[in-house]
């Protein structure tokens, strides 16, 4: 009987272990502050001042095929980084991004 239930506690105690360590998604506010922090960083002035972001996986809207655009600024800053850092823990590890690449523009002042 001693055996059965080490046995059995080593399996829930194993179980529990690989549930955590699966990734369910980003949370709401994570997503939300990644969605903010992009619309805030879309201003630019030629081409150049925009550059591809990934979507963490279609976890922040907008995306395309695995992509969104933000201007240079927001995707070199220590703020982004982080949050970008905070996004590919709780993303999905398997997605597609399709191999046609999008190409950033600056529309208008704006990065599309």
């Amino acid at each position: 009987m001693r055996v059965w239930r080490l046995t059995t506690a080593f399996f829930l105690a194993a179980s529990v272990a690989a549930l955590q360590a699966c990734s369910w998604g980003c949370d709401d506010a994570t997503v939300g502050r990644a969605a903010a922090f992009i619309d805030a960083h879309q201003a630019c002035a030629t081409d150049d001042d925009c550059v591809v972001i990934s979507d963490a996986c279609g976890e922040i809207p907008g995306g395309n095929c695995g992509q969104l655009t933000m201007n240079r600024n927001g995707a070199e800053s220590a703020e982004w980084v982080s949050l970008a850092r905070e996004l590919d823990d709780c993303a999905s590890d398997s997605c597609t991004v399709c191999t046609a690449a999008l190409v950033p523009t600056c529309t208008n002042g704006t990065c599309r």
